[in-house]
C-alpha cells in the first residue's frame, strides 16, 4: 500500500516525457517479515516516455546480511508499456534488515553510449522511528503480533454487533410480547363468546305438592 502511494506520487502529474522515461515500483507480498521465511518481492519497470527504452538492466541485491544476487535484463519496453519481474528472499536474523532501492539502467537508443538511471522505492516506512530499513521479526514476534491483531479484529466485529444487535434484540423482545398479548386477548374474546353462546339448563324436576 505504502509502495503503491510512492509510485503513485512518482506519475501524477508526469505528461508523457520526450524519449523514454522510467519508473520502478517494488513491492512485498506481506508486510510481515520473519526470520527463515521467505519474502516474496514483485518489481514493476514502467515506461511513461514517448519513445521505447533499450537495454533495461535491473539489480536489486542489496539487501542486507544476505548474499543473494538478484539481476534481470529485458531488451526493451515500449512507451506506456511496463515489465515485471518476482522472486523470493530469505533474512536470516531478526532485527533491521538494510535494504537499498533497485537500481535500473536503460538506454535511450540501441547501440548508444549514453544510459540513464532510476530507482526504485524503498520497500519500508521512512516516517518511522526507526533505524532506516525492513524490520525483520522471530518467529514468536509474529506469533504476538498476529495473535493480538486476532484480538484486536474480535474486538471490533464485538463492538459493531453490540449497537446492531441491541436495537434487533429489543424489538423481538417487544415483538413477542405484542403477540402474546394478542394471543391472550383474543383468548379472552373467544371465551367470551363461546360462554354467550352457550343455552342455559332448565330444571327437569318436578314440583312436589
Amino acid at each position: 500500500m505504502k509502495s503503491a502511494l510512492a509510485l503513485g506520487m512518482a506519475l501524477v502529474g508526469c505528461t508523457m516525457a520526450q524519449g523514454p522515461s522510467i519508473a520502478v515500483y517494488k513491492e512485498l507480498a506481506d508486510d510481515n517479515c520473519v526470520v527463515g521465511t521467505n519474502i516474496s518481492v514483485t518489481l514493476t519497470v514502467y515506461n511513461y516516455g514517448s519513445t521505447a527504452a533499450f537495454n533495461i538492466e535491473m539489480d536489486d541485491s542489496n539487501w542486507g546480511g544476505t548474499d543473494t544476487i538478484i539481476k534481470e535484463s529485458w531488451e526493451s519496453i515500449a512507451p506506456g508499456a511496463n515489465v515485471s519481474t518476482s522472486y523470493t528472499v530469505m533474512p536470516s536474523e531478526a532485527g533491521i534488515m538494510a535494504v537499498e532501492p533497485a537500481k535500473v539502467t536503460y538506454k535511450t537508443e540501441t547501440g548508444s553510449d549514453s544510459v540513464k538511471v532510476a530507482f526504485s522505492n524503498n520497500v519500508y516506512d521512512v516516517s518511522v522511528d526507526q533505524a532506516p530499513g525492513l524490520p525483520v521479526l522471530t518467529e514468536a514476534e509474529y506469533e504476538k503480533k498476529t495473535s493480538r491483531r486476532t484480538k484486536e479484529w474480535i474486538t471490533f466485529l464485538l463492538l459493531l454487533v453490540i449497537p446492531i444487535g441491541m436495537p434487533f434484540f429489543f424489538y423481538k423482545q417487544s415483538s413477542n410480547t405484542l403477540s402474546a398479548k394478542k394471543a391472550t386477548a383474543k383468548a379472552e374474546e373467544k371465551a367470551k363468546v363461546t360462554k354467550r353462546g352457550s343455552p342455559t339448563k332448565k330444571s327437569s324436576g318436578k314440583k312436589k305438592n
